[in-house]
C-alpha cells in the first residue's frame, strides 16, 4: 500500500492543474480531477514561519518590493526558473523584477499554498496586460496591449532559520506566449 503525504498530494493535484487542457476543453470528470481539495493540518512552529516567509514573496512581488524578496533568501540560493539557473540574491531580485518592464500592472494571485517542514509549493496565477516589449531568448515581443492570465507554480525549499536556499518555479510560458501573440 502506498502512502500519500499531503504534500505529494497537493503536488499531484498541481501538476494536474497546470498541465490539463484548458477548463473549455475538459470533460466533467476532468474538471472534478483539477480542482485541488485540501485538508489542512496544524502546522508546527517552523511550519508558520516557512508559511510566513513562502506568503511574503508574492505579496512583496506584487508591491514591487523587489529587494525585500531578496532579504528572505539565504546566501546560498540557487533557483531553477522556467529552466533558466539563477544563483544568489542580486541574481534573484533582477529575475523577479523583469516581468514588471513589460507587464507594469503584473500581479500574481496564490491560489493553493501548503508546507510540509522545510518545503512549501504554491500554485498561482499572474495576471497582467503586455505594455512594454517583453525579451525572451528567442527574440523581442513587442507589445500588444493584450491582458494575460498564466498557470504557475513553485516549490520552496527553506534552512533551519527560515530562508529560502532552493527554489523551482514553473510557469506555463505557452500561455502567455499565446496571450500576446507570440508566433
Amino acid at each position: 500500500m502506498r502512502s500519500t503525504t499531503p504534500l505529494a498530494a497537493a503536488f499531484g493535484a498541481v501538476a494536474l492543474c497546470l498541465f490539463s487542457p484548458p477548463a473549455s476543453a475538459q470533460t466533467g470528470q476532468a474538471k472534478a480531477l483539477a480542482r485541488t481539495d485540501h485538508a489542512a493540518h496544524a502546522y508546527t512552529p517552523y511550519e508558520q514561519l516557512v508559511l510566513k516567509n513562502v506568503s511574503q514573496f508574492h505579496k512583496n512581488f506584487n508591491a514591487r518590493q523587489w529587494a525585500a524578496n531578496g532579504a528572505l533568501v539565504a546566501d546560498d540560493f540557487v533557483a531553477s526558473s522556467n529552466g533558466a539557473e539563477v544563483i544568489g540574491r542580486e541574481a534573484f531580485v533582477k529575475r523577479i523584477a523583469r516581468f514588471a518592464g513589460p507587464f507594469p500592472d503584473v500581479k500574481i494571485h496564490d491560489l493553493d499554498t501548503v508546507v510540509d517542514g522545510n518545503i512549501a509549493m504554491i500554485r498561482f496565477v499572474i495576471t497582467g496586460t503586455h505594455k512594454g516589449d517583453f525579451k525572451t531568448r528567442h527574440g523581442v515581443i513587442k507589445a500588444s496591449g493584450r491582458s494575460i492570465s498564466v498557470d504557475g507554480f513553485e516549490s520552496f525549499v527553506f534552512d533551519k532559520d527560515g530562508k529560502l536556499t532552493r527554489l523551482v518555479t514553473v510557469e506555463r510560458m505557452d500561455q502567455l506566449l499565446e496571450q500576446i501573440g507570440a508566433k
